[in-house]
């Protein structure tokens, strides 16, 4: 693989385990373990799997995911073509990929709460106007 093509491969595996990441309930995991930690440690051994999809089922299946969302599905289905390399880019490097992951998931749960915020500030003013539309035909 060339430099950019092997930069694109890790972008998407990095996108791909933070959307496992995420999907994990942390607080249901009962270990005095770092979650970091248990994620690594999870990552590296689900990359001895013959494939890429073998690999994605049994880090599901560590973390008790029945399901995983869409786009997982779909950056699974691009990264295939670089099954071997992606595999063992996972275990030799397991450490800073997870870390990576980790950085990513929170980048996009805080995406997702600001996007959240905004919605939310838009229904208070939408309340808001409507509220000020019905007293303003009360007052004629």
């Amino acid at each position: 693989m060339s430099d950019a093509n092997d930069e694109l491969v890790e972008g998407k595996l990095v996108e791909l385990l933070a959307m496992i990441y995420n999907s994990v309930d942390w607080g249901k995991m009962r270990t005095g373990k770092n979650a970091h930690d248990i994620f690594n440690h999870r990552v590296r051994a689900a990359s001895r799997r013959a494939s890429l999809y073998e690999a994605v089922s049994k880090l599901a299946n560590y973390f008790g995911l029945q399901s995983l969302p869409e786009e997982a599905i779909g950056l699974v289905q691009e990264l295939r073509p670089h099954e071997r390399a992606v595999l063992n880019k996972l275990y030799t490097e397991h450490l800073a990929i997870s870390m990576l992951a980790v950085m990513r998931a929170k980048e996009m749960r805080e995406q997702r709460k600001h996007a959240r915020k905004g919605r939310q500030d838009e229904t208070y003013q939408l309340l808001s106007d409507i509220e000020e539309v019905r007293l303003d035909e009360e007052v004629l």
